[in-house]
């Protein structure tokens, strides 16, 4: 069996998921880890993801991994607020003739609508290196991308689609207050606006999604529009990163759309909540009652709806979608070793993984 050596790059929240997923799998090699963590430089492999050691100790040195020549990186380090540095890390690797696989750099999971700049950089570092691109993740990534594009292959006529995405009691599934408080706006005074909104994230990461949907549908989008709303705790919220104030943020919707004229041809729609938050009767209520998840929704003939739930992890386990994030890394490893030079385009389709899955089960 051909093994790849790999080298692994990140070990935040999902990045340790995907060292460890790494590390299991007997189609891979673990031959360096890269960290930009003073105190990690130096630590075992299997220590930062919290397994026995490996032999593999961590480094901060870009040339020390360069030397190393693995066939491909699995870049997990975050892009948020540096994606023109994780741009640039990247492109020294594929110019090395390092192939890359990543969830870090979302808008790339559909290159065809990412910044042009990014996309540019990348293919012309693939073609020097002869190497491979390819940005996947959980969602945006397979769930919004393979998934629709399974389902849509028994559509007919097709008038409408739209993902319903449902992120709740994330308190306790994601709990880093930094990362609710100031992203999704939990506990800011009413009139706030989430700093995925206000930055522009949401649009530009999930623009990608409704792109390829529409492309793929070959719908011919007049525009693409953000509808958003916030809700406010009716009184004082007990929850696992603290108390959310009554007349504070408790949850927040939005929809992105792409219209033809004025019909919502393609559209991804978000619920984020703490728990005990209330559920306005407004909004669409999630397939299993309390739990989060998605509903993948096509209008036409025949009409179709699908649900998609991830088993609530046990306490002592990491959330199931970050856990499904790291593994369409690490799952994608082989395919893009042996995929042409340049950034691919597209999702790969699960048939590139399917036979490495059942060898692993085994």
């Amino acid at each position: 069996m051909t093994r790849y050596r790999v080298v692994h790059v990140g070990t935040g929240l999902t990045g340790r998921q995907a060292l460890r997923a790494l590390i299991d799998d007997p189609a891979l090699e673990l031959v360096g880890v890269k960290v930009s963590t003073p105190e990690k430089v130096g630590a075992d492999a299997g220590r930062l993801c919290g397994t026995t050691d490996v032999g593999v100790v961590a480094t901060d040195d870009l040339s020390a991994v360069l030397k190393l020549a693995p066939d491909c990186v699995a870049y997990c380090a975050t892009a948020v607020r540096r994606e023109e540095e994780a741009i640039a890390d990247i492109v020294a690797y594929l110019e090395a003739g390092i192939s890359v696989v990543t969830c870090a750099t979302i808008p790339l999971v559909y290159p065809a609508a990412a910044p042009a700049k990014w996309r540019t950089a990348l293919e012309i570092a693939a073609a020097k290196g002869n190497s491979t691109f390819y940005a996947t993740g959980g969602e945006p990534g397979f769930i919004s991308l393979n998934i629709p594009t399974a389902l849509l292959a028994g559509a007919g006529q097709v008038d409408a689609y739209r993902m319903d995405e449902y992120a709740l009691d994330l308190d306790r599934s994601y709990p880093l207050w930094d990362v609710l408080h100031e992203s999704m706006g939990f506990g800011k005074p009413d009139g706030h606006v989430p700093a995925r909104i206000a930055s522009g994230k949401v649009t530009t990461d999930w623009e990608t999604v409704v792109r390829y949907l529409a492309d793929i549908l070959g719908f011919e989008l007049d525009r693409v529009e953000l509808d958003w709303e916030t809700l406010l705790a009716p009184t004082d919220l007990h929850t696992a990163v603290g108390v959310i104030p009554a007349g504070t943020i408790c949850a927040h919707r939005w929809h992105l759309a792409g219209l033809v004229g004025t019909r919502a041809a393609v559209a991804v729609q978000y619920f984020a909540t703490v728990s005990t938050a209330p559920w306005p009767e407004r909004w669409p209520k999630p397939v299993r009652d309390g739990e989060g998840g998605m509903v993948f929704r096509v209008v036409g003939n025949p009409s179709m709806t699908l649900a998609l739930n991830f088993e609530q992890p046990t306490a002592q386990e990491v959330n199931s979608g970050v856990t499904g994030t790291a593994m369409a890394v690490v799952n994608a490893l082989p395919a893009v070793v042996e995929a042409p030079a340049g950034v691919i385009g597209e999702p790969l389709s699960g048939s590139a993984i399917v036979s490495r899955q059942s060898r692993i089960a085994r």
